[in-house]
């Protein structure tokens, strides 16, 4: 085998030249003088008769026939130096081929190569052997048949091979290998057939090119393609890209689905013009006249690339329609599914004044999409997570803070709290979705109450978020004074059953009162009536509490653990006078294990409402059920609210018997201002309200039950574990293990000296007042000498704050526990202002008072 490929050399080791002979002249010349001279010889022989005429007439004739023979040499000679000519032109030629070959093979990207009739190897240029590294042979093989083995695809190899077998020119066989140096390799290979002179098959002769780069990067580009028309196809929007002569190239599904009639025809190669006549022939053109006049209108309008114009198409769906050029000169066509926003613009009209002004103007204008973001009532703001890129003006005047000067700014610092919650808006930015209240701060200082929705989004090719603020101050003062006349109402209309109930647990105090004044000497006796007198006490206590609770705003509206079973028991209390006595109530809370981190309040008022309302949807009687359970939801649950985070929740499920909730407004019943009821009869804030809990307090409310079967509304509130048992109380001491010393304030005799048994039994020295200037006076008595003030609030003369305020003239630092049957958050703001004071609720047990007197002492 030829490996090296190399011209072969001339048979004398040299690109040697034939050597040129004589000329004619000279061969013949010397033939010729000797025929002249011999005639003229004979000549003179004759002349001097010497010879004999016959025998010179011989001796002419050999003469002539001499002479003959030298023309014919000279002839020859001739006809040889004109062939060595041409053997020197064409050697000369030949060369020069030569020299060109191998200068084409020493240039070329590829090599050579030739096989015999048995597609055996002849010769392989050089070429390969420097591009594989190593021996052709331990590669391609022996033969050219072996390359089988290299050709990825045997159907493939199986034409090639036929072709090969059969003779026939062959191109871009195309083998793939590992080279030497760890890359892969892919080599195309072509040829054609040497026949000879009989026709037969001779062998191949063919060349090679490197198609590694081309291969690697022609798969680069179909997967740059393929990724491409994937994320075309995921977008939203319907997509489609004409080139610059009219013929489809990219088209995606959504796309497709927005014209069904014309689906067959958005293949790549269509022209526009083609897509247009079907559209119109197969319903698209509804009016009169020549339909290729309005294809010609409609191509068109195609090429000129006008303003955006908003239309629903053959699949009944509204779409904004965009047409672009593109730079290389084709159009691309966008479609924006605005079905929603249509139907949420019509539902909007129907809403208050200012909403109906926003969506006139929005349909007057026809603005693009970013005059309806600037033009929305609601604030939106992109953050990228570091910054606010972009905010609309209504987010400005949210924030009271000019749009401009609002980009580059941190959100955090808009936010009370703003680090935290930032924290928690961010986590929108990877896919899950919030919603939260929270209060804004302007920089004059004047807080808003904000509704704020948080989803994801994209700015500058990275994930960011898209906040939706909406300001509820206003709303939520409105509701605020709806709720507490909703409540004092139904306090008024509670007050008989109220009455009931503590005549029941007076009547429980007075009686067991009375059984153990009259045999004091039974032991066993007394402590059975102390102990109903006790829990008939702590019934009373509860109920005030609630009421209170009902009627006014606590102390707090915070978040609190709360045993969810004895609340949904209690609300029995409260409906008996609220609803019709054709209703019976169904309580089943019998899980004590449930607790949830809630405001009792708002739950409360929550469950109340679902509960007027199924009172008012079984107006000829029936069973209201207010059941309680602990569940872990299923996927389908979490899957409707993304974002709950599984667990056990606890569910409140409150049923009515009533005609249930017509199919067409069960999306809508969570809407603020939605009622069915008549004017004067709802205020559309009820479910409202349950729902605003269910949020606030990390869970959801759903509307259950089918049309016909009755409603059932569940409230879903994430369960939590119950607060630790109270554990006995050591005594109360101060510093080297001596018992505190109280100053104890209170107007109420008997609560006076209830409370100073209990400190008593922990130790406590004890110096009693009844307001508080006797309590001044006995502070400075004792000179002072106090640990710490337990001081009642509303006391006659001087009340609790007036006292601590004189207190702190004379010690700054003394600890004052405050104790109330109500105060206001106002009023509790400023008992607690100072550090080194708290607040406790009556009725107050021994353990809670020694607790919270412990805390006071410890700081």
């Amino acid at each position: 085998m030829d490996v090296a490929g190399t011209d072969r050399p001339h048979p004398t080791g040299g690109a040697a030249r034939p050597v040129s002979g004589p000329s004619g002249l000279s061969a013949s010349l010397p033939g010729l003088l000797a025929g002249l001279t011999g005639i003229g010889t004979l000549a003179a022989l004759s002349a001097s008769g010497h010879v004999g005429w016959p025998v010179a007439g011989a001796l002419v004739a050999a003469g002539a026939l001499a002479l003959w023979s030298a023309r014919r040499a000279g002839a020859a000679a001739t006809a040889l130096a004109r062939s060595d000519a041409a053997l020197r032109r064409a050697t000369d030629e030949l060369e020069g081929l030569r020299d060109r070959s191998r200068d084409f093979a020493a240039v070329t990207p590829g090599w050579f190569w030739e096989t015999g009739s048995d597609h055996r190897y002849l010769a392989l240029s050089g070429g390969l052997t420097t591009l594989l590294g190593c021996d052709p042979r331990t590669v391609f093989g022996d033969s050219l048949l072996d390359l089988g083995v290299l050709v990825a695809d045997e159907t493939t190899w199986a034409e090639y091979r036929a072709d090969i077998e059969a003779g026939r020119a062959f191109r871009d066989l195309e083998v793939s290998f590992e080279g030497v140096d760890g890359r892969d390799l892919v080599l195309r290979l072509s040829a054609v057939p040497v026949r000879g002179a009989d026709g037969r098959f001779r062998g191949y002769r063919g060349c090679g090119v490197d198609a590694t780069a081309e291969t690697l990067a022609l798969v680069e580009a179909r997967f740059m393609q393929a990724v491409v028309h994937d994320a075309i196809d995921s977008v939203s929007e319907g997509f489609v890209l004409f080139s610059a002569d009219g013929r489809l190239l990219i088209c995606n599904e959504q796309y497709r689905r927005a014209y069904p009639t014309i689906a067959d025809m958005l293949t790549p190669g269509r022209s526009f013009a083609e897509i247009l006549r079907a559209a119109a022939e197969r319903g698209g053109y509804e009016g009169e006249g020549d339909i290729g006049a309005w294809v010609e209108q409609r191509l068109t309008r195609h090429l000129q690339h006008s303003t955006p114009v908003d239309g629903r198409l053959s699949d009944g769906r509204w779409y904004r329609i965009s047409e672009h050029a593109t730079g290389t000169g084709g159009v691309v066509k966008i479609l924006m599914d605005i079905t929603e926003l249509k139907t949420r613009e019509e539902q909007l009209a129907g809403q208050t004044a200012r909403l109906e002004q926003t969506v006139g103007a929005l349909r007057e204008s026809e603005l693009r999409y970013r005059q309806l973001v600037e033009l929305a009532p609601y604030g939106i703001v992109i953050w990228d997570r570091a910054a606010i890129r972009f905010a609309n003006g209504a987010a400005a005047a949210i924030l009271g803070v000019a749009a401009d000067a609002l980009e580059g700014q941190l959100l955090a610092g808009f936010l009370a709290e703003g680090e935290a919650l930032a924290a928690t808006l961010a986590a929108a930015a990877e896919g899950e979705e919030r919603r939260l209240e929270c209060d804004a701060l302007r920089p004059t200082g004047e807080r808003r109450r904000l509704e704020v929705a948080a989803s994801q989004a994209v700015y500058g090719g990275g994930p960011a978020v898209l906040l939706v603020l909406n300001d509820i101050t206003d709303r939520r003062r409105v509701e605020g004074e709806l709720q507490r006349a909703q409540k004092m109402e139904a306090v008024g209309r509670m007050a008989g059953g109220i009455a009931h109930e503590f005549n029941n647990m007076l009547t429980a105090i007075g009686g067991f009162a009375r059984l153990a004044e009259r045999n004091p000497a039974d032991p066993d006796r007394v402590l059975t009536c102390v102990q109903e007198i006790a829990k008939a006490s702590e019934r009373a206590a509860a109920l005030t509490a609630q009421l209170l609770d009902f009627s006014h705003r606590r102390v707090t509206d915070e978040r609190e653990v709360v045993a969810v079973a004895p609340l949904v028991r209690d609300l029995r209390v409260f409906l008996k006078p609220l609803l019709s006595a054709g209703i019976d109530v169904a309580i089943l809370a019998d899980d004590e294990s449930a607790h949830a981190l809630v405001n009792p309040v708002t739950l409360n008022q929550a469950l109340l409402n679902l509960a007027l309302n199924g009172r008012d949807a079984m107006p000829h009687g029936g069973t209201l059920t207010i059941a309680l359970a602990v569940e872990t939801p299923d996927d389908a649950f979490f899957a409707r609210h993304r974002g709950l985070k599984p667990g056990r929740y606890v569910a409140i499920r409150v049923s009515d018997q009533g005609p249930g909730v017509p199919a067409e407004i069960r999306d809508r019943v969570w809407e603020p201002f939605f009622t069915t009821k008549e004017p004067g009869k709802g205020t559309g804030l009820g479910l409202w309200m349950v729902y605003g809990t269910a949020q606030q307090s990390g869970g959801a409310v759903e509307l259950e039950g089918e049309e016909g079967q009755g409603a059932t509304f569940a409230l879903y509130l994430p369960a939590v574990e119950p607060p630790a048992s109270p554990v006995g109380l050591d005594p109360l001491q101060v510093a080297e293990g001596e018992g505190a010393v109280i100053l104890l304030v209170d107007d109420e005799d008997s609560v006076r000296r209830y409370l100073r048994l209990v400190l008593e039994e922990a130790g406590c020295t004890v110096v009693e007042a009844s307001d508080g200037q006797e309590a001044l006076i006995r502070y400075d008595e004792a000179g002072g000498l106090f640990d710490a003030v337990v001081s009642d609030v509303s006391m006659p003369k001087m009340n609790g704050l007036e006292l601590a305020r004189a207190l702190e003239s004379r010690n700054q630092l003394l600890p004052i526990l405050f104790l109330t049957g109500y105060a206001s958050r106002e009023t509790a703001a400023g008992l607690t202002a100072q550090e080194g004071r708290q607040i406790v609720m009556k009725p107050v047990a021994p353990e809670r008072l020694l607790g919270a007197l412990r805390d006071l002492l410890a700081l």
